[in-house]
């Protein structure tokens, strides 16, 4: 899902070359530009699939930091992990695992989202996801 993201078909591309390389699905693709619509949406795409990616959002420092929203919508659920992928030429990404539910969130720049994608991040998904994204 893209969530006040920019470069959305540039991102979308560079998501879908990480998936294939990662023998993944991308199933659906949804836009949100505001905290409501954003969770809305989340929420719906946790009752179909098991893997969630976020790209945007990462970059604002108001209520609209998905940072802070996703914070806020987990502080009572239990999470069994959550940690930052590392980034070195731009801002980090995030993954947390809530029993067999993983979200990923990544920046909205094509070049970040490849770079994410080729780290740690593809051991995790191949331990923890076992369906489509």
């Amino acid at each position: 899902m893209f969530y006040s993201a920019r470069k959305t078909s540039l991102c979308e591309r560079a998501l879908k070359k990480s998936f294939s390389e990662l023998g993944l699905t991308l199933a659906n693709i949804s836009f949100a530009t505001e905290c409501m619509g954003l969770g809305a949406v989340l929420i719906n795409a946790f009752k179909k699939y098991n893997l969630v990616f976020v790209i945007g959002g990462l970059c604002f420092d108001n209520y609209r930091s998905i940072k802070k929203i996703i914070s806020n919508a987990v502080a009572d659920t239990k999470v069994d992990d959550c940690k930052k992928l590392e980034n070195k030429i731009g801002s980090d990404g995030y993954v947390l695992r809530a029993q067999n539910q993983i979200l990923v969130l990544l920046p909205d720049e094509p070049e970040q989202i490849e770079n994410i994608m080729q780290g740690n991040i593809r051991g995790y998904i191949k331990i923890y996801n076992k369906v489509e994204v």
